[in-house]
């Protein structure tokens, strides 16, 4: 690696740094003002609510941490005459904004391993700590339709991967072929196994003098494969936090039943494609930097790129909130806004050649 590009890298990177635990802090230290009054009494609880609260500050503070490092590296080699002092030395625009922009690709990367993980979790764990003070929220009375079936759970932990009171009622072409009671079930390798259960079974001809019902018990049944818990409670709780893994099981369990995939497929995109708004905008707001500082108010100019920012990050937050709501296409309100900025930034590259 050049020198000029560790002297770069290290530079942005050490600017990242500095921006990211600040606004972290920042942000946790407002959440906590807020919620003085309502924070649990528990000292292992306060704290487990800070850290789930910081966890959560990463996924609003991430992009703008990535992108602010980016004005404040620049600015200060402008004011040093260190970045014209490069373009006199041969180095080219492009071969100068590399090192900050693979950086925050690297760092966008693990950002979105890390929504493979429980960690997509943080806010929806930090609501339930503050609501009932434990990470886990046990939802009731679940009515949902699954593989032509529909299911009634009496109650559902998604953390434990237990279900309590379980009914799966067996419909074809308005009529009822069986049903199924179980006092409890328990998820394992991707399937539900219900205890104590009774399968009733329906008769194809109900006549006089014909077979009537038939009634069979299991210790054991296997039933409601694929049906993860995750998904269930996503489901039922329109509101509920996913992981890109879950989302993707949501999608697929339930592409088949009518049900409204808009803020599943919300949510998806945004975990997987969202993040990289940061290192779009770090090759587009660099070939807008002023070289010298001789004919720029750098004060002013500073504090025009960073509400670029904020504005172009609040209008994507604007339509991923509207996509989420249905009112505009996932495709349209996160994907298109990407795609045209990541066409904008290669134009700009290309052009600099």
């Amino acid at each position: 690696m050049n020198l000029y590009a560790k002297y770069v890298g290290w530079n942005y990177f050490k600017s990242f740094l500095i921006i990211f635990f600040s606004l972290v802090l920042f942000y946790t230290g407002i959440d906590i003002l807020t919620n003085l009054k309502d924070m649990p009494s528990s000292a292992n609880l306060k704290l487990l609510y800070f850290t789930l609260t910081s966890m959560a500050a990463i996924g609003y503070v991430l992009p703008l941490s990535l992108i602010f490092a980016l004005i404040v590296t620049k600015f200060n080699m402008i004011r040093s005459n260190e970045l014209v002092s490069f373009y006199a030395l041969g180095v080219s625009k492009n071969a100068l904004i590399k090192p900050p922009f693979f950086i925050s690709i690297f760092i966008t990367l693990i950002y979105i391993g890390l929504n493979f993980t429980p960690f997509a979790y943080s806010y929806e764990f930090q609501r339930n700590l503050m609501k009932t003070t434990q990470i886990s929220r046990i939802s009731s009375d679940i009515f949902l339709k699954f593989g032509g079936k529909f299911v009634y759970i009496d109650e559902l932990n998604p953390v434990s991967a237990n279900m309590r009171d379980v009914r799966i009622f067996d419909v074809a072409d308005g009529k009822l072929l069986s049903a199924t009671f179980g006092s409890e079930a328990k998820f394992n390798e991707n399937k539900w196994t219900l205890k104590d259960a009774n399968v009733t079974t329906m008769p194809k001809v109900i006549e006089f003098g014909k077979d009537g019902l038939d009634i069979k018990h299991y210790e054991n049944l296997i039933a409601l494969e694929g049906f993860k818990p995750k998904t269930i409670e996503s489901a039922y709780q329109s509101n509920s936090s996913l992981s890109i893994p879950d989302a993707f099981d949501f999608i697929t369990a339930f592409e088949k039943e009518g049900v409204g995939l808009n803020s599943a497929k919300t949510t998806l995109y945004s975990l997987l494609f969202s993040p990289f708004f940061a290192p779009v905008m770090v090759l587009i707001i660099y070939y807008f930097l002023p070289i010298t500082g001789r004919f720029f108010n750098l004060a002013l100019t500073s504090f025009i790129f960073i509400i670029i920012t904020l504005c172009s990050w609040g209008t994507l937050f604007v339509l991923m909130k509207f996509a989420h709501n249905s009112v505009v296409l996932p495709e349209i309100g996160v994907i298109l806004p990407l795609f045209c900025l990541s066409g904008f930034a290669l134009y700009l590259y290309f052009r600099n050649r």
